[in-house]
């Protein structure tokens, strides 16, 4: 049987992801996983990633949670880094 962290290696999401969906969705960690895990399958899903980040972030700094404001801050730069935002084409408009 295999172990969530398992399950977590196996999809290459990492704890910081898992934490901001959570938090972003109120979800319990195996739907989070589930749920990064359809995210980053598309460029869509990986912009919607990006705004929960940004989205935690802006309500740390808003709530002064420096410490937290900070850890996101760092886990975002390794996401982005990671997981460039992609490049939505917006021809014809």
């Amino acid at each position: 049987m295999l172990s969530i962290i398992d399950v977590k290696d196996f999809i290459d999401l990492d704890q910081e992801t898992v934490s901001t969906v959570r938090q972003a969705m109120g979800l319990p960690t195996d739907d989070s996983i589930a749920l990064a895990q359809q995210l980053l399958a598309s460029e869509s899903g990986l912009a919607v990633l990006h705004h929960m980040y940004r989205d935690l972030i802006a309500s740390a700094e808003i709530d002064r949670q420096t410490k937290s404001g900070l850890e996101l801050r760092q886990a975002y730069a390794h996401f982005s880094r990671k997981y460039p935002l992609p490049h939505i084409l917006t021809e014809g408009i």
